[in-house]
């Protein structure tokens, strides 16, 4: 429970209120975009997790501090975070640091409203709506829609979920237990981004083993369904296929195994 008296405020003071944002503010630039994005700094002033739980002092307490301990705390998460505007920060998601678009993030987190709708979000609203337009114009579409993916993962399972919609349009109002079963095949090596996906969709993940990382070839896929099937009926031999998997062939395997197509795939 926490104590019935109220922890300090600075709620309708104004000028103590700006103080402590330009205060922080200075922190940030000089902490995190100077000293993050400068050679001569570390990317990170790395420590182990029980060190460092001694030097930040994570403790959740009833009662508030002065604002010079909380400029302290904002340069020790600084300090002891990743720098990724680092020049020698390198993932293969994120890197680098773009004022502009720091601003822009100052902009949306002071404004902090939800997306969602027009009325709680008009500016935002119509600046999504022609980032969509633009995205469109550069793969050919004239109209459509679209939705803006938090990352891989999800973008993964949201391409999955509209394969299923598209070959039954009508198993959200039929149930999923109405379907046939769906299988979705991916190579064994796999990122761990495509894993999850299947069993939140309740579908049967097929791990095919492949000479390369970077590819899926149908041979592979054709030994992994069913290698003494295809060649007993003839539909399928290397001289034919040349190890490519090609596409409108594949669909034609898939509706004489009666197996259900999912797009793209099948």
């Amino acid at each position: 429970m926490a104590d019935s008296e109220a922890l300090p405020s600075l709620a309708g003071d104004s000028v103590a209120v700006e103080a402590l944002l330009r205060a922080v503010f200075g922190v940030v630039v000089d902490e995190a975009i100077q000293k993050g994005t400068s050679a001569s700094q570390k990317v990170c002033e790395w420590k182990e997790p029980e060190e460092l739980k001694q030097l930040l002092d994570l403790e959740l307490r009833s009662q508030g501090e002065s604002q010079e301990q909380i400029l302290e705390r904002c340069r020790a998460v600084i300090r002891y975070s990743v720098k990724t505007g680092h020049p020698r920060f390198f993932n293969q998601l994120f890197s680098g640091l773009d004022p502009h678009a720091l601003a822009g993030r100052i902009i949306t987190e002071s404004l902090n409203t939800s997306q969602y709708t027009y009325e709680i979000a008009p500016v935002f609203v119509l600046m999504e709506e022609e980032v969509l337009r633009k995205l469109r114009a550069l793969v050919g579409w004239s109209s459509g829609d679209g939705i803006f993916c938090p990352g891989g993962s999800i973008s993964n399972m949201y391409a999955v979920n509209l394969a299923r919609y598209q070959r039954y349009p009508d198993c959200k109002q039929r149930g999923l237990r109405t379907l046939p079963p769906l299988a979705l095949f991916t190579s064994k090596e796999v990122g761990k981004r495509h894993r999850p996906n299947p069993g939140l969709l309740i579908l049967i993940s097929s791990h095919v083993t492949t000479p390369s990382r970077r590819e899926l070839r149908f041979w592979d896929l054709a030994l992994t369904v069913s290698e003494s099937r295809l060649m007993r009926e003839g539909k399928w031999s290397p001289t034919i296929w040349r190890g490519r998997l090609v596409w409108p062939k594949l669909r034609v395997l898939c509706r004489s195994w009666s197996v259900p197509p999912l797009a793209p795939l099948c």
